[in-house]
């Protein structure tokens, strides 16, 4: 394709006209750029899973190599690394010829490097290498480690060619660390401008860690499809790479031997044609070198693919800037794969068109409402709340539904959907209900939601009346009666609930709102008395809310009370830390009551 173009940028494609970006934008769902890992610290680096003896390797050893490693391994799991340090040191030294040599060495210098001391630890991965070069369970490690110490002193040059030797050797490469480090070290060779072996040390870990690493294979494999779509686009590298790697997808699959026919493949790079061909406004010419030569060859595939040909119409329109011929397409494809009584396809097709009124009013009057289906006009009737933004044309779909042939459980749904549009309808789809009394407690619900106790509360009294709904509908008046400050009324129905102690919480918080703090703290010593799950958060709650009411002895009384009898417990914590704020000792827990 000639000049290869740069890295994707977060930038605004122009469409040529607000209505044209608003047309192209709706046609289909919107997609993210490419998953890029989180911006790193400045020097951190995971350091992954220690490297283990096994218990075979282990019982391969005689006793008292056994032993030492043993000790060595126990103060090192106990991170007290300098003496751990001097326990494998001591191994290595009694036993020379050992087969956990290269184990002892390795965890030696894992000592240093955890304990600061890099320059010590290279020197000891050195001797790994040198003396173990074969043995890839250590030898890997220790050059991985190497360039960790190189990357944490700031050394990035000699982080990455140890690196390099990693990557490049058959065995060193196929250790399970060896994903960071080429990640790395393709991440740094692409700053240097070398997207080419970049790519090639992608591609690499794609392909050697797709089962054992499968977030470090996805890492590679967006940069790799990255790399061939919009950096260096060629699809004929990027069909050999999706063949290698088994597809795309989080997990290699069997494809297609004939990727020319895959709906899989092209489908998913139709998608990241359009994903990552964002341009800025000074890149107009890359802008339509990548868009041309990605429609060419996506053109003409998979003509009866709504889907597919929507994206196609889409990428054209890129570069065309033509949003007549962006219409007209949308209409010959519409008119090629339209199938009789396809109503669902009809309600898509205006949603392409959300902003134009016209088009909009083209396709609604293709659609024949006394052989649609509830759920399409339901489809239809939240389309033109949501995208078209015409309330009023909506109300009128609502009367076209045919709630004599919907559920009661549907009704509910449709009713809660316009909870926060339209309460009339509410209230005509809750007194349409086949199970009245079901209905009635929906319309309750609906009250209880907008915290409207004029209405709610004497349906709640109807409603309590009911045995199936009797206790429901009691919480949710006594919830109403509370946002409504009538604290007094509120208390009364929230003891006819009997549900303690969540009844009693409220009932606390009623009192205090009344000024009332004894009988709000009576309250709290009956969730402490008797639900002792709840103790603990009962007795901080008193401290709080002496807190609240400006009482500062009670209120440090009551902290050293949590301390006291509830010290393996959350509030523990938190009242160890509300006294420390306030400067007061620790000690002498005293009981409020």
């Amino acid at each position: 394709m000639g000049q290869g173009l740069r890295g994707p940028k977060v930038t605004r494609l122009r469409a040529g006209g607000a209505l044209a970006a608003a047309l192209w934008l709706a046609a289909l769902p919107s997609v993210s750029l490419a998953a890029r890992p989180p911006k790193e610290k400045e020097r951190e680096l995971s350091h992954g899973p220690e490297v283990q003896f096994t218990n075979e390797e282990f019982k391969a050893l005689d006793t008292f190599e056994g032993h030492s490693l043993t000790k060595a391994d126990k103060v090192f799991a106990a991170r007290d690394y300098k003496r751990a340090a001097a326990e494998y040191d001591s191994f290595i030294l009694e036993f020379p010829k050992s087969r956990a040599v290269a184990y002892a060495l390795l965890r030696k210098a894992r000592c240093l490097h955890l304990s600061g001391k890099r320059f010590e630890a290279i020197k000891e991965y050195r001797e790994v290498l040198d003396y173990f070069p074969n043995a890839v369970k250590y030898a890997a490690p220790a050059i991985y480690y190497t360039g960790v110490c190189h990357w944490e002193n700031a050394d990035e040059e000699d982080a990455m060619k140890a690196w390099a030797k990693m990557a490049e050797d058959a065995g060193y490469s196929q250790h399970p660390l060896a994903a960071t480090a080429i990640a790395r070290l393709a991440d740094h060779i692409a700053k240097e401008g070398r997207p080419d072996k970049a790519v090639a040390y992608h591609e690499q870990v794609a392909a050697n860690f797709r089962r054992s690493n499968p977030e470090a294979a996805k890492y590679a494999i967006e940069q790799v499809v990255a790399h061939y779509v919009r950096t260096q686009p060629d699809e004929a590298k990027l069909r050999a790479f999706y063949l290698k790697v088994g597809g795309f997808g989080p997990v290699p699959e069997r494809v297609e031997a004939d990727v020319e026919k895959s709906h899989r493949y092209w489908g998913a790079l139709g998608w990241d044609v359009r994903r990552l061909g964002q341009f800025a406004e000074a890149e107009a010419g890359l802008r339509d070198r990548y868009y041309r030569y990605w429609t060419g060859l996506l053109d003409g595939k998979f003509p009866e693919w709504d889907d597919f040909q929507l994206n196609v119409i889409h990428l054209k329109s890129a570069y065309e800037k033509d949003m007549a011929k962006w219409q007209e397409r949308v209409d010959q494809l519409f008119e090629r794969n339209q199938k009789p009584g396809d109503y669902a396809r009809i309600i898509r097709w205006i949603g392409l068109f959300p902003k134009s009124k016209a088009k909009v009013m083209e396709y609604y009057n293709k659609l024949a409402f006394e052989k649609m289906t509830n759920g399409q006009i339901r489809d239809l009737m939240k389309l033109f709340y949501e995208r078209v933004d015409d309330a009023k044309m909506a109300r009128n779909l609502f009367g076209k539904l045919r709630l004599d042939e919907m559920s009661d459980g549907e009704k509910a749904e449709l009713a809660k959907y316009f909870w926060p549009r339209d309460a009339g309808l509410v209230k005509d789809i809750c007194m349409s209900f086949d199970d009245k009394e079901l209905g009635q407690m929906e319309y309750l619900r609906f009250h209880h939601s907008r915290k409207d106790a004029k209405q709610g509360v004497p349906l709640a009294d109807q409603m309590a009346k009911v045995p199936r709904f009797a206790a429901d509908a009691l919480w949710l008046k006594a919830q109403l009666l509370h946002w409504s400050e009538q604290y007094p009324a509120a208390i009364a129905a929230y003891q006819q609930c009997n549900n303690p102690p969540q009844n009693i919480w409220p009932i606390s918080e009623c009192y205090v709102k009344m000024g009332k703090i004894d009988q709000a703290v009576a309250q709290l010593r009956e969730v402490e008395a008797f639900f002792k799950p709840h103790a603990p958060e009962a007795a901080l709650r008193i401290a709080n809310l002496y807190r609240e009411a400006g009482m500062k002895p009670q209120q440090i009384a009551a902290l050293r009370a949590v301390l006291k009898k509830y010290p393996e417990s959350p509030q523990s914590s938190s009242a160890h830390e509300d006294l420390e704020r306030m400067g007061i000792k620790m000690g002498g827990g005293v009981d409020t009551r």
